[in-house]
């Protein structure tokens, strides 16, 4: 008789660690998933900020070409500004001379 209780409580103590294995497996599925979800969550913030970044990366960028473009622009102003002055000189000195030669 004793044989026989010694495997009833060894079929218990069998199925209390199948059910705590199963409940173990539950908890351990449950963990993973938030796990992923919590995962999905940092990556999508992570693609979010590199998105901001680049758009406002590409927003610098712009604004300094166009300041990159004006400065240039008021330089090229200045030296077509400079050739001008230097060339209606030369070009009222180059009709007083015509004048001189042509005209006694």
């Amino acid at each position: 008789m004793q044989g026989l209780g010694l495997v009833k409580s060894l079929a218990e103590r069998e199925r209390e660690l199948a059910q705590k294995l199963e409940e173990a497996q539950k908890t351990a599925e449950a963990k993973l998933a938030e796990a992923r979800a919590e995962a999905e969550r940092i990556l999508e913030a992570a693609q979010n900020e590199i998105e901001r970044l680049t758009a406002e990366y590409n927003e610098q960028i712009e604004a300094e070409v166009r300041r990159i473009e004006a400065e240039a622009e008021k330089k090229a102003e200045a030296e077509a500004q400079k050739v001008r002055v230097a060339a209606e000189g030369k070009i009222a000195g180059a009709v007083e001379a015509v004048l001189e030669e042509v005209l006694p």
